[in-house]
């Protein structure tokens, strides 16, 4: 599904309504799928077979609110490479038509 994805989180902490309403959106393909026991999302370019994602990916990801074309994702966003612990993240998708 085709999407435009708010962080609406940094590093664990939530943003103020304020920072999230200024944040770009990054629109993209939006998957969620399962690798083994975990499920991941993640937002990729829908023109490119192949590429690297345009967010961190969500790991354990789960839906935690739906309404209408909104739906709200939240899950586990770990630093580039593995490096240091892992942290609350949770994004805003709005479906594009």
């Amino acid at each position: 599904m085709i999407g435009k994805v708010k962080r609406l989180r940094h590093q664990g902490k939530r943003l103020s309504d304020r920072e999230i309403g200024a944040a770009p959106a990054v629109e993209g393909e939006v998957k969620v799928y399962g690798v083994g026991t975990t499920i991941w999302a993640s937002v990729t370019d829908p023109n490119r077979q192949v590429g690297d994602p345009l967010l961190p990916i969500l790991y354990e990801a789960r839906l935690t609110a739906m309404h209408g074309p909104g739906l709200l994702l939240k899950g586990e966003e770990r630093p580039q490479g593995n490096a240091g612990s892992a942290y609350v993240q949770e994004w805003s998708v709005r479906i594009s038509d």
